[in-house]
């Protein structure tokens, strides 16, 4: 026969599992939000703040480093292929794959995608006419993994392209600099689609490298 104490206990005991089971439930929960930046749910301002800053530093890193810039990396184009040299294709540019390693020294998959997060890396220049406001410009994906995520952060860098820039030579063996190519893409001599935004002076053209992760 089971005394009232006795009974007593055993409920005890079942509401202090069933408290830790609960407790658990909700632990688990919260490490695995944390765990996986990119899921639905919606990410803190905090970590929009701090993934911000890292994309924001990231990019003038590079951009101070001779050997990783990103008129290296422009200069990567392939004027026959129409593309960077190794890319996907030029609507993807180096896509999933990420950008090989000699251009930025894997920086951007060790900081993002290594961490879970995807991110696109897309060239925007100024037009063929700089005082034609509405001769927009275009863009050009070094990086492109899909449109970006509702909490998606941006980072922008800016590059100065000159006349007498040639493209890498080991990619086209050609000593061409910029001004001598063609912006036709139907052309056969050789296509560079950023054109020449300011003839008049020794700049090229301005190209704005933006960054976005999520």
């Amino acid at each position: 026969m089971v005394t009232p104490d006795e009974r007593g206990q055993a409920f005890t005991l079942e509401g202090f599992v069933g408290s830790i089971v609960l407790l658990s439930a909700v632990l688990f929960a919260l490490q695995a939000t944390v765990a996986t930046p990119t899921t639905g749910g919606q990410v803190s301002e905090s970590a929009r703040a701090q993934l911000s800053t890292e994309a924001t530093d990231l990019l003038r890193t590079l951009a101070d480093d001779p050997e990783t810039n990103f008129a290296a990396a422009i200069r990567q184009w392939d004027a026959t292929d129409q593309t960077f040299a190794g890319a996907v294709d030029a609507s993807s540019g180096y896509g999933a794959d990420g950008p090989p390693p000699e251009l930025f020294d894997g920086a951007f998959e060790e900081t993002f995608a290594e961490n879970g997060y995807t991110y696109n890396l897309v060239l925007h220049y100024r037009g063929g006419n700089v005082s034609n406001v509405s001769d927009g410009g275009g863009s050009i994906p070094l990086v492109y993994r899909g449109p970006p995520g509702p909490d998606a952060v941006s980072a922008s860098q800016r590059v100065t392209l000159f006349d007498n820039t040639t493209l890498d030579q080991a990619v086209n063996d050609d000593e061409r600099q910029l001004w001598e190519y063609d912006t036709d893409p139907d052309d056969g001599d050789g296509y560079f689609p950023i054109p020449d935004a300011a003839p008049a002076s020794p700049i090229y053209n301005v190209v704005e490298v933006r960054l976005t992760v999520w």
